[in-house]
């Protein structure tokens, strides 16, 4: 399990254009979060030193740029065989 006080900037803010926070498969690192309030670890990723948790997946782009831009905080997206996967920013 890994765990990591969240601080610094993360990599793109929501509205941005589509490039600026879909990332790819090998700038990141899969790993497994220990947040407050869950019992079980989650799904994560680790992308230069900041943490994403597992938000959810989405089978077309059109509806994970809808979910994304409504989220207030931050997240990033990646691409996966079936559709999108948006991973939103622990702090």
């Amino acid at each position: 399990m890994q765990t990591k006080s969240m601080t610094g900037n993360p990599p793109a803010k929501i509205g941005k254009p589509m490039e600026a926070f879909v990332l790819e498969k090998a700038t990141l690192r899969h790993c497994q979060l220990q947040l407050e309030g869950f019992d079980k670890p989650v799904a994560g990723i680790e992308y230069k030193g900041e943490y994403y948790s597992f938000f959810r997946f989405l089978t077309t782009w059109d509806e994970a740029e809808k979910i994304a831009n409504r989220l207030k905080g931050t997240c990033v997206i990646t691409p996966v065989k079936k559709g999108w996967v948006i991973w939103a920013y622990e702090y």
